[in-house]
């Protein structure tokens, strides 16, 4: 994620230059702006947003849609439940990692340090079907960051330096899912999303701040073509992000998804899920004339449940999945070689899943894990409640 105009004032100041003036000044100015604009370069706003059984298979949830994480992955899956019910879930995501922004023998090493921490709960819903309607509310958080950078040398007064960066998006939603036909179900959901940016450094005496309320939809249509087969599809709008930080004007865009996926039930014991989604990054960038670039992202999701037992009270699953995702994080490319090595374009990211699901009348509880290849690791805990 990028705040391409206001975070240049907020990391910047006259007094980054008195501090430094006589050891690392330059390196310093020119680190902090570089970093504060392109921190939250590899953020992953979608894929481990909501469920348990969808992260597990991949991501791949799109033509299946057939439990309460439906209000976020496809509003149109609300419409098959048969009952009542209220979904939570609880999300860790262990990323801890310390790069060299710098490979240049001549400068001082910079450090960056980026880490996700516990969101309890990061999903929960509750869904309403009715004879012609079926409605839901929900909330989820689709962001929550932290990045810290750090200069691991004292200055010359004996000081360090740091900046530390936050930055979470909650979503507040209410879904109404129809049938347009037997077995062709539409859906919509409509968010009222709060965007909060905090920014923290060291040799400022004052931190910046923003915080904003905007709305998007999220609109799918699911369709069960047969008793083995199912597709869906859905478009989830932008989420536009205006404020002030320190004087400087923030005008962006969370990006619009596009998305269409596929089930097959070959028999009552097997799940296969397959998803494609695209995700305009591009458009969060801005400012078009700074020379740092963020490339839009396909996303590839294949996933299978199985049907582990089942007897007369309980059933358990497995899942697993796979996802291969570009790379959606920020690069430099203009001419600076000392610009080229801090923020190269990174490698795509591939994504193994797995996880299970134990089953009951009145609740189902689901577990997943997500690790990146290289990367960083994510829990789902998860539970829905039956009425």
């Amino acid at each position: 994620m990028i705040l391409p105009i206001a975070t240049r004032n907020v990391c910047g100041g006259s007094s980054l230059w008195v501090v430094h003036a006589l050891t690392r000044s330059l390196l310093i100015i020119v680190i902090t702006f570089e970093v504060c604009w392109s921190q939250s370069g590899q953020l992953d706003a979608e894929f481990a947003g909501a469920g348990a059984r969808p992260l597990s298979m991949g991501g791949a949830f799109i033509g299946l849609a057939d439990d309460s994480t439906a209000a976020e992955f496809n509003p149109a899956g609300i419409r098959i439940l048969p009952r009542p019910e209220i979904a939570w879930q609880a999300t860790r995501k262990f990323d801890k990692r310390e790069e060299f922004l710098l490979k240049t023998s001549s400068l001082d090493p910079v450090f960056t340090t980026d880490r996700n921490q516990w969101t309890t709960p990061s999903f929960i819903s509750y869904v309403h079907p009715g004879e012609k309607y079926t409605w839901a509310i929900s909330q989820i958080t689709t962001i929550d960051f932290v990045h810290r950078f750090d200069d691991p040398k004292p200055d010359f007064l004996g000081r360090t330096f740091f900046n530390k960066t936050e930055a979470t998006n909650n979503s507040f939603g209410l879904t109404f899912a129809t049938d347009l036909k037997p077995r062709l179900h539409f859906g919509v959901t409509l968010r009222m999303n709060r965007f909060e940016f905090r920014n923290d450094t060291s040799d400022f005496s004052s931190t910046g701040e923003l915080t904003d309320w905007s709305p998007n939809i999220n609109t799918g249509i699911l369709w069960r073509a047969t008793k083995n087969w199912s597709i869906g599809a859905v478009y989830k709008s932008s989420q536009e992000v205006k404020g002030e930080i320190r004087n400087g004007r923030v005008n962006t865009k969370l990006p619009e998804t596009f998305g269409v996926g596929v089930a097959f039930h070959p028999n009552d014991e097997i799940r296969i899920v397959a998803d494609v989604d695209y995700i305009n990054w591009s458009s969060f960038d801005g400012d078009t004339g700074d020379l740092f670039r963020r490339n839009d992202v396909t996303r590839y999701h294949l996933g299978g449940e199985y049907l582990l037992s089942v007897n007369d009270d309980r059933a358990i699953f497995i899942r697993s999945g796979y996802m291969r995702e570009d790379s959606n994080s920020s690069y430099y490319y203009g001419s600076s070689d000392f610009r080229r090595q801090a923020f190269p374009q990174k490698d795509d990211l591939d994504h193994l899943t797995a996880g299970f699901g134990i089953a009951r009348e009145k609740y189902q509880i689901d577990f997943a894990v997500d690790h990146v290849l290289d990367g960083g690791t994510t829990l789902i805990l998860a539970m829905i409640h039956y009425f």
